[in-house]
């Protein structure tokens, strides 16, 4: 693990601690897959605040990831980049079969210039995308879609994989890092390898203003407002908020 220790200007400082991104590309390769988002912040379509402490933050950008490997592809990897919105970094491929370029989401111990595949042709190796009924038992996998010709939505978060444990003709039942077990159809999609960044939990935030930036807002304990801005408010000196919690 590569991590990067701020000099000490101060205490808060001291305990700051950065992943190593030098192995990332600088600025990002597809510009036609990038699109501004509005920050909703916790919001409803009415405006109203459904999700507290949500707020602010650095503006960012979506990337669109191809989360639907399914047709035949070959593709080579031109650079491995950040993305603001996913703990996982991104990698830019360059598909030499339908002459196109598009992001998937980065396993573990893939390099720029190593070729991927997808589709009826792919082999068994790292960042290949395959039907359950082609992957071996005991394989670790990751962007795991749970219907057929459906985009993946297990395992796609840092350093997550699931693992096949089981295969008949029909179905497939996996373990997903949680420990739940899940039953799918042996024609679903799946991704070989573990999703990278698999340190991002050592990250230390250091200081509040870091946390401003990622869109989240100061947590203030109901027992410490008043009896108008929560139920827990009010009383004389420090009370523990009655007899069960709730909501404000």
């Amino acid at each position: 693990m590569n991590s990067t220790k701020n000099k000490s200007t101060s205490v808060i400082q001291k305990r700051l601690t950065n992943l190593s991104k030098k192995k990332l590309s600088k600025t990002p390769l597809i510009k036609k897959m990038i699109v501004g988002k509005k920050n909703i912040a916790g919001r409803n379509n009415l405006g109203k605040i459904t999700v507290r402490h949500k707020g602010g933050g650095h503006q960012k950008k979506y990337r669109k990831i191809n989360f639907i490997r399914n047709k035949d592809s070959v593709g080579i990897i031109t650079s491995l980049e950040y993305d603001p919105f996913r703990t996982a970094f991104i990698a830019a491929v360059y598909d030499f079969l339908n002459y196109d370029y598009f992001y998937m989401i980065a396993p573990k111990n893939l390099n720029i210039g190593d070729i991927v595949k997808s589709g009826f042709n792919a082999e068994v190796k790292v960042g290949h995308s395959l039907t359950l009924m082609k992957i071996p038992v005991g394989s670790f996998i990751h962007n795991v879609s749970l219907k057929e010709n459906k985009k993946a939505q297990l395992s796609r978060s840092a350093g997550t994989n699931s693992q096949l444990i089981e295969k008949t003709s029909k179905y497939c039942r996996i373990v997903l890092s949680s420990g739940k077990h899940k039953f799918l159809s042996s024609t679903c999609h799946a991704t070989i390898g573990t999703v990278s960044n698999e340190f991002s939990f050592f990250t230390v935030i250091g200081k509040a203003g870091r946390n401003r930036w990622l869109n989240r807002r100061p947590t203030v304990r109901g027992v410490a407002m008043n009896p108008v801005d929560h139920p827990h408010g009010g009383g004389e000196g420090k009370s523990s908020g009655g007899r069960s919690s709730v909501t404000p």
